[in-house]
C-alpha cells in the first residue's frame, strides 16, 4: 500500500507574510522578524509620535474652548508627552541601527554642549521641578556635535526616570561625563534600584549612540544612586590621522 502522504497547509495569513503569499520558504526568510524589525520599528515610531502630537493638539483645543481644566489636560499632556519621547527614540534607534547617522567629528567642549541642552530644556525641567546640579570643568573632545546633544540628552532623559534630583559632572582627564540620579528612600527607591539593565529605550538609545560616536557607556549603582559614565577617547583617527 502506498503511503499517504500529508501536506502541511500554510500558516493563516499574518504581518510577517510576504507579498508573494502563500507562505513558502524563501518568502519567509524575506519576511522574518529579525530581517524585517527595522521597518516594522520605524512604522511603530512613527504611528506613536504621529498619534500623540495629534492628540495633544485636540487637547489645546478643548481648553480653548472651555471643555477640558487646564489641570487635567495637564495630567494627560505628561503622558502625551512621554509616548512621543518613545517614539521619536525609536526613530533614532532605528536610523542608528541602519547606518543612516552619518558622523562629522568636530573639536567640541563638552560643559558648552551640556549647559545648552539644559537651556533648551531650562522651561520644562522647571515645571517638572527637576533638579540639576553641576560641576563643569573645560574638556575639549573629537566628536560630532549632533551626536555629542543626542548622547547628553539620552542620559539625562535615563538619569529622569529614576528621580527629579540630578547631578552632572565633567572630568578634564581622563574626560568623561558622569550623570547620577538619586533615588528615593524606601520602597520606591528600592524599586527603581532594582530594575533590569536593558529598562527603558533611553537607556538602550544612550548605548546605541556610544556605538556610533565610538565612546564607551557604563553604568554603577549605590544605596542612594544610579550613575551613568560616558568616556571619551583621548584621541580619534580623522582623514587617516591621529587627533585629540
Amino acid at each position: 500500500m502506498a503511503a499517504t502522504r500529508f501536506l502541511a497547509s500554510p500558516p493563516r495569513r499574518r504581518w510577517s507574510d510576504g507579498p508573494q503569499y502563500p507562505w513558502s520558504p524563501a518568502t519567509e526568510d524575506e519576511w522574518s522578524l529579525v530581517a524585517h524589525w527595522p521597518a516594522l520599528a520605524g512604522v511603530l515610531c512613527e504611528e506613536v509620535a504621529r498619534g500623540s502630537s495629534e492628540a495633544m493638539r485636540e487637547l489645546d483645543r478643548l481648553c480653548a474652548q472651555d471643555r477640558m481644566s487646564r489641570t487635567d489636560a495637564a495630567s494627560i499632556r505628561r503622558s502625551l508627552v512621554a509616548m512621543r519621547a518613545t517614539g521619536l527614540a525609536m526613530q533614532q534607534i532605528v536610523r542608528l541601527g541602519s547606518g543612516r547617522w552619518r558622523a562629522s567629528p568636530d573639536r567640541v567642549d563638552l560643559s558648552g554642549v551640556i549647559r545648552a541642552a539644559l537651556r533648551e530644556r531650562q522651561r520644562d525641567l522647571a515645571q517638572a521641578g527637576i533638579e540639576v546640579g553641576l560641576d563643569l570643568h573645560g574638556a575639549q573632545v573629537w566628536i560630532d556635535v549632533a551626536v555629542a546633544a543626542a548622547l547628553i540628552g539620552a542620559a539625562i532623559d535615563w538619569a529622569l526616570s529614576f528621580s527629579t534630583k540630578l547631578w552632572i559632572k565633567v572630568d578634564a582627564a581622563p574626560t568623561r561625563i558622569v550623570v547620577r540620579a538619586s533615588l528615593p528612600g524606601g520602597s520606591e527607591g528600592e524599586r527603581r534600584r532594582n530594575r533590569r539593565m536593558n529598562d527603558n529605550l533611553q537607556w538602550v538609545l544612550l548605548r546605541q549612540l556610544a556605538a556610533c560616536a565610538r565612546v564607551a557607556v557604563s553604568r554603577s549603582s549605590s544605596a542612594a544612586t544610579e550613575s551613568a559614565v560616558i568616556e571619551f577617547p583621548a584621541s580619534i583617527t580623522l582623514d587617516g590621522r591621529r587627533v585629540g
